[in-house]
């Protein structure tokens, strides 16, 4: 008698599964920084204040700081896309969530909340990646 875990199809119903699940977290995250980037190129004052940064700070920084959040998201899409082919923009991404976290500790003050988000998305991105990639090994025996 065989276990239903060690099918093929089985497996591949997992991968299907965690494939979807990593996508779904990772646009989330995505969407997030796309509406961060947007408002800081069209609200630059609003997201200073909301942050409390020192005034004045020109706004030229705060729109330079959502533009490079913008590209960074968009150079992000390929691993979306196909996580399993694309794997250096999701391990950049993971790695550089985590250098983020560490960034925004040192900054202080309302910078703390990005830490924290970014460090939990780190976090939550690295497991289910790590259980995609694995999911997907086990379908080639």
């Amino acid at each position: 008698m065989s276990d239903v875990t060690l099918t093929i199809g089985w497996n591949q119903a997992q991968t299907a599964r965690a494939l979807r699940i990593y996508r779904l977290v990772l646009g989330f995250n995505m969407l997030g920084h796309l509406a961060i980037g947007l408002a800081c190129i069209f609200c630059p004052l609003w997201v200073s204040q909301t942050l409390g940064l020192p005034e004045p700070i020109p706004t030229g920084w705060v729109r330079g700081w959502g533009a490079m959040l913008l590209l960074v998201t968009a150079l992000y899409i390929p691993g979306l896309l196909d996580p399993l082919i694309a794997r250096a923009p999701n391990v950049i991404g993971i790695l550089g969530r985590y250098w983020m976290t560490l960034i925004w500790i040192f900054c202080g003050g309302s910078f703390l909340w990005f830490a924290l988000i970014d460090g939990a998305f780190a976090t939550l991105l690295g497991l289910l990646y790590r259980k995609l990639l694995m999911a997907r090994l086990m379908t080639h025996p």
